[in-house]
C-alpha cells in the first residue's frame, strides 16, 4: 500500500510504519501519543510530511550535484524551528544532505544594507545601554554609599526626585526633596553605535531570509506530492483528525 507519491517515487505505508516504530524505540517514545489514537494517527500524518520533505530534498540534491558533507550541523534555535515549520526544521536537524542542500540553496540570499539600517532604527530599545546618573546622596542629613559617587537609574529614585535628578545639570546640587539631597555628576548609558552592531545584526537578518527562502521551497515543492488518505498533511481541515476548529 502507498501513503505518498514524491516526483513518481511512492513512500509506502510499510516504510511510514517503520518509521514510526523507530521513533516510539527511541529516548523519547514514551512521550509519543499511542497508536490508533487521533494524535497517533496525527503523528503518522507527520511522519509522512518528514519523509516527503527528505524525498524532496534528495531530488534536489541530486539535480544540483549536492552531496552530504562533513560540516557542523546547521543552528537551530526555537525562533529558527518556528520560522522553519516543524517538518522542514525536523528534516534540517537530523539530516547532512539536508543541511547540505541548504546552504547550497541559500549561498546567494543577501540582505541589503538599507534593511540592516532600518531594523537598527527601528529597535533602538535594543541598542542603548541602561540609563545612569553618579550622584552623591544623602538621606535625612546622612550620607548614602558612605558619601561616595554611584549610579542610580531612574526607576531607583522617589519621584519628584527622579526627575530632578535626571534634569538637573551635571555639578548642581538637588534638594532637599523628602529629605533626600543630591550632588549630580554625569550621565552615563548611551546609545550603541551602528557600526558596532552592525555586523550582528546583519548576520541574524542573514539567517532569518535564508531559512524563509528555504522553508518557501520546501512548502511549494513538498505540497506537490500526492497523499494518500488517511496520510494527509496534518493540518489539513478535510481529514476527521483534524482538531483545530474556529
Amino acid at each position: 500500500m502507498i501513503a505518498a507519491v514524491v516526483a513518481g517515487t511512492p513512500i509506502t505505508v510499510e516504510e511510514v510504519e517503520r518509521r514510526v516504530l523507530r521513533l516510539r524505540g527511541g529516548r523519547r517514545g514514551d512521550l509519543l501519543p499511542a497508536d490508533g489514537t487521533t494524535e497517533g494517527r496525527q503523528l503518522r500524518r507527520w511522519v509522512t510530511q518528514v519523509m516527503v520533505a527528505e524525498r524532496v530534498v534528495a531530488d534536489e540534491a541530486a539535480r544540483r550535484g549536492v552531496v552530504a558533507t562533513a560540516e557542523p550541523p546547521l543552528p537551530l534555535d526555537a525562533v529558527a524551528r518556528l520560522e522553519l515549520g516543524s517538518v522542514t526544521a525536523a528534516v534540517l536537524s537530523e539530516d547532512p544532505l539536508a543541511q547540505a542542500l541548504y546552504r547550497d540553496m541559500t549561498a546567494d540570499v543577501t540582505v541589503p544594507e538599507a534593511d540592516v539600517l532600518r531594523y537598527y532604527t527601528a529597535n533602538q530599545d535594543r541598542y542603548r545601554t541602561r540609563a545612569a546618573r553618579l550622584v552623591t546622596h544623602w538621606r535625612d542629613g546622612r550620607p548614602v554609599n558612605g558619601g561616595r559617587w554611584y549610579a542610580v537609574s531612574p526607576g531607583e529614585l522617589p519621584e519628584p526626585a527622579g526627575h530632578a535628578v535626571f534634569s538637573a545639570p551635571e555639578g548642581s546640587r538637588v534638594g532637599p526633596i523628602d529629605g533626600h539631597v543630591f550632588t549630580v555628576g554625569p550621565l552615563q548609558g548611551r546609545e550603541i553605535s551602528f557600526e558596532k552592531v552592525a555586523p550582528a545584526i546583519r548576520a541574524s537578518l542573514l539567517a532569518a531570509r535564508r531559512r524563509r527562502h528555504f522553508a518557501l521551497w520546501a512548502d511549494v515543492t513538498c505540497a506537490r506530492a500526492l497523499l494518500m488518505p488517511g496520510f494527509e498533511h496534518p493540518g489539513d481541515i478535510g481529514h476527521p483528525d483534524h482538531t483545530h476548529r474556529h
